[in-house]
């Protein structure tokens, strides 16, 4: 089914959160992510492609790993909101850290 199909009905389900956005620090490469940390898209601009294979699959793992993160962190505060404590593989905060400190670093 298409969005040009009368019958098309998205799921907001599977809508990006910009809260989980993740955007390279040069700019040129964006991972969006859905509530429940589904992958939505991935954008590159053609920049992106210039640097070389190696450092174009690293971006990409870093960057996607942080909008990973930051959905599984709204699905961790829920399990708390909901008076229950999470698995300890549930990744944390500190997880969530490290990654968007790797991904700073470039």
């Amino acid at each position: 089914m298409n969005q040009s199909d009368p019958e098309f009905d998205p799921d907001p389900e599977f809508d990006p959160d910009p809260e989980f956005d993740a955007v390279h620090p040069g700019g040129h490469l964006l991972f969006r992510s859905c509530p429940g940390g589904y992958l939505h898209s991935v954008v590159l601009s053609a920049p992106a492609l210039d640097g070389g294979a190696e450092a174009l699959a690293t971006a990409v793992l870093r960057a996607a790993e942080v909008s990973h993160l930051r959905a599984v962190m709204r699905i961790r505060q829920e399990i708390i909101d909901a008076g229950f404590t999470p698995t300890p593989e549930l990744p944390t905060r500190a997880d969530l850290d490290i990654a968007e400190a790797a991904l700073r670093d470039g």
